[in-house]
């Protein structure tokens, strides 16, 4: 007998809820066409899609993929990916993948402009960069002149389009910091957000408030696709599963969001590291590892903490997460 979730909705943000949502067409197309359009890009028809694209991992006898692509009529690529829990290198990934995408088009014919087209990468991150905007985009193929201007700098000659990358920040700063339960009417952008941002809190009575807000019908047919009911009894499993495992985390979840603050605040002290021990800024990657003192630290730390630096009181926490890192001894 498989176990039960007490919801009556499934997380958006779940690996289960967020390709749930995806696999209606309507429903990943309209959203699709929501993101694009913040940034200026025409609609897209979905031609095709696929639950994941898989891209060969050079030196490896396997395959990484992302939770969502799609081909549009006009033939360009669209993949799409949730990350819950911040990683480092979580941007790299995203560009390795768009890359790959952008790299292993179908090529006919003998003519370039045609047919090599632009890939859209949206990345639906539950944590804060610390940016100004909980919506990004950036264009990753520029190209430059070569004549410089009064200055001597490169002047911008055109932009070649190929790659873009579209970062959509559930907890950033703005839209990314509605709270729950919503007080004023919203923009279709804005409830995109608030849907999947708290869909498992919505119940009966949330529906109706927020019909009374304006919520559109597209809205509530995307909270009917993350019913725990409409899930085949393998799927519960996996959802259920998923809960524990996260529940199981904790802690640990929380470690990670404070890995997340003090990345900035660690480069400080390592290139504080490398200036103190005259050591230049390309090589601190190579700075052997339990080489910073905890006095060293905490004096960095101090000085660092009078230009209000985020949670400049706790130390003990960054000396943590230094010796967790391999950074620092244990005592």
């Amino acid at each position: 007998m498989h176990r039960e979730s007490n919801t009556r909705f499934i997380r958006a943000t779940s690996d289960v809820g967020f390709k749930r949502m995806l696999s209606d067409p309507d429903t990943a197309e309209t959203l699709i066409n929501e993101l694009l359009g913040h940034v200026g890009v025409a609609p897209v028809t979905i031609a095709t899609n696929q639950e994941r694209l898989e891209i060969p991992l050079r030196g490896y006898n396997s395959f990484a993929s992302m939770d969502y692509h799609a081909i549009s009529e006009r033939r360009e690529h669209i993949i799409v990916d949730m990350q819950v829990i911040h990683h480092t290198n979580f941007d790299k990934r995203v560009l390795f993948y768009a890359a790959s995408t952008f790299a292993n088009q179908e090529f006919e014919g003998g003519q370039w402009a045609p047919q090599i087209k632009d890939v859209y990468a949206i990345q639906f991150v539950d944590y804060s960069t610390n940016g100004d905007s909980a919506l990004k985009y950036y264009e990753m193929i520029n190209k430059f002149s070569l004549k410089a201007g009064q200055n001597g700098q490169l002047l911008p000659y055109e932009t070649v389009k190929g790659i873009h990358l579209i970062q959509v920040e559930l907890k950033g700063k703005g839209i990314g910091e509605l709270k729950f339960p919503v007080e004023r009417k919203l923009s279709d952008l804005e409830w995109w957000y608030y849907i999947i941002k708290y869909s498992d809190r919505f119940d009966g009575g949330e529906i109706g408030r927020c019909r009374d807000l304006g919520m559109p019908m597209r809205m509530e047919q995307v909270l009917r696709q993350l019913e725990y009911i409409g899930l085949d009894p393998k799927k519960r499993e996996e959802y259920v599963k998923e809960e524990e495992e996260v529940d199981g985390y904790g802690d640990e979840l929380k470690r990670v969001e404070l890995r997340g603050q003090l990345q900035g605040i660690m480069q400080g002290i390592m290139r504080n590291f490398a200036k103190d021990r005259e050591i230049g800024d390309d090589e601190i990657e190579g700075i052997e590892k339990n080489s910073l003192d905890e006095s060293f630290v905490r004096e960095v730390w101090k000085q660092m903490s009078m230009s209000n630096v985020p949670n400049a009181k706790n130390v003990n926490d960054l000396i943590l997460f230094l010796r967790d890192k391999g950074l620092m001894e244990n005592e």
